[in-house]
């Protein structure tokens, strides 16, 4: 009654295919959406500098930091 032929088939293989890879490229977005590259090391320092010219960290605690980076 209603035959669509071998079009209904490549209709149907197309729509999934669309429709897994649609999904697909969502989840990859959403996870690399959700990553932040780190700052990079000489706003960190220039923050630490900071820190220690306002008092916050100690002489000892910039040193350790600034190994550690």
């Amino acid at each position: 009654m209603f035959e669509a032929g071998s079009f209904g088939l490549w209709a149907m293989f197309a729509f999934w295919t669309s429709a897994i890879g649609g999904i697909f490229l969502a989840i990859k977005w959403a996870n690399k959406k959700g990553k932040k590259s780190p700052a990079p090391p000489d706003i960190i320092i220039q923050s630490l500098k900071k820190r220690l010219a306002d008092g916050e960290i100690s002489e000892e605690e910039y040193q350790r930091r600034l190994r550690n980076l």
